[in-house]
């Protein structure tokens, strides 16, 4: 059982750049105010530390990620695929502030989380995908 996942990290690494870029550039952005619902916004950082904390390191049934090599082989495409949907539409949002493309890009950081707690048997980083997934929608709906 290794204890760094090395899976885990590039995603988030990639997400962060993705994440840092986008809040550098885009200067209209605004946090949602003091009227949203308080317990939602903690879950929403709850569930995205704890996602942050168990994708980077290996708490999965096996401790050593995947199944199968075509589970793996899945989950590295799949992951492509997504953070690849997410930097077009963080790219088409900047550009159209359109309220469809602003939820798709708290959409799919979130199946990300959730195929990957599902592919790699991990039932925290599963449960906190879940709950980064709903606080992360609800945040985004409200600004």
């Amino acid at each position: 059982m290794q204890f760094f996942n090395l899976y885990g990290i590039p995603v988030i690494a990639a997400l962060f750049i993705i994440w840092m870029i986008f809040r550098c550039i885009d200067k209209k952005y605004k946090p949602p105010k003091d009227t949203v619902n308080r317990g939602l916004k903690a879950f929403e950082q709850i569930g995205g530390f704890a996602v942050i904390f168990c994708m980077v390191c290996g708490f999965g049934i096996q401790g050593k990620g995947f199944l199968s090599e075509t589970m793996r082989n899945f989950w590295i495409v799949s992951t492509v695929f997504l953070i690849l949907l997410h930097i077009v539409s963080c790219i088409m949002f900047y550009r159209s502030r359109n309220h469809t493309l602003h939820m798709m890009t708290a959409i799919f950081p979130s199946i990300i989380f959730i195929l990957t707690g599902l592919l790699e048997q991990d039932p925290p980083l599963l449960l906190f995908a879940i709950i980064f997934a709903i606080g992360k929608i609800y945040m985004t709906a409200k600004s």
